[in-house]
């Protein structure tokens, strides 16, 4: 008798035990793979916000005073991609800044065509209002020195960016606020914070 007669198929059972088993093992594994694809997403998006620090540090060094909107730095960066967050469904391509007079906290894509996720926080009106910044260009020194939050990226938590995050505490905010201080350093704060109760010392 040939040797490959010797052996048996699967039986339906067989068959549905090993189906059984692949599909726990892709369910226990999607969640791992997700969380580390998210990490890596975070940890290039903190690498964006440390290059955008030392390019403001720079024209700081070239103007004595912080740029106008968050891309003017641009010429000492070198890679537009660089305001991008990978997380940001609309790569930077946002149409937001008429709306409520919170014209540049997000300037999208009006100074720069390749477009900007993260918001520059001297041009938040609350922000001002609440004194970490005095109103601008020049702004100042900010309210905590070298630990005022100089730029935020939302992208980790919110999949739009909301006009009424202006005035108002963010309804069912849920997550994690990456913050580029003015030191040049990335904080994370959580996302359901109201503004008025920050102060460095919250920061992870």
């Amino acid at each position: 008798m040939p040797a490959w007669g010797r052996f048996r198929g699967f039986t339906v059972i067989e068959l549905l035990v090993v189906i059984a088993l692949i599909a726990l093992l892709a369910a226990l594994l999607t969640p791992v793979l997700y969380s580390a694809r998210r990490a890596a997403q975070r940890t290039v998006c903190a690498s964006n916000l440390r290059q955008i620090g030392l390019a403001v540090r720079m024209y700081r060094d070239d103007y004595q005073e912080l740029p106008p909107y968050l891309s003017a730095v641009h010429g000492y960066v070198g890679d537009s991609r660089v305001f991008v967050c990978p997380v940001d469904p609309l790569e930077g391509k946002h149409q937001v800044r008429d709306t409520l007079g919170d014209a540049f906290r997000l300037e999208g894509d009006y100074y720069l065509r390749s477009g900007v996720s993260y918001t520059y926080v001297p041009n938040w009106a609350i922000a001002r209002q609440l004194g970490w910044w005095e109103a601008g260009p020049p702004y100042g020194a900010g309210k905590w020195d070298e630990l005022t939050p100089l730029a935020e990226c939302h992208w980790h938590w919110a999949r739009q960016f909301h006009p009424t995050w202006q005035t108002d505490r963010v309804t069912g905010a849920r997550g994690w606020v990456l913050v580029l201080t003015l030191n040049g350093a990335v904080r994370r704060l959580r996302a359901e914070m109201p503004p008025e109760q920050f102060t460095p010392v919250l920061y992870r």
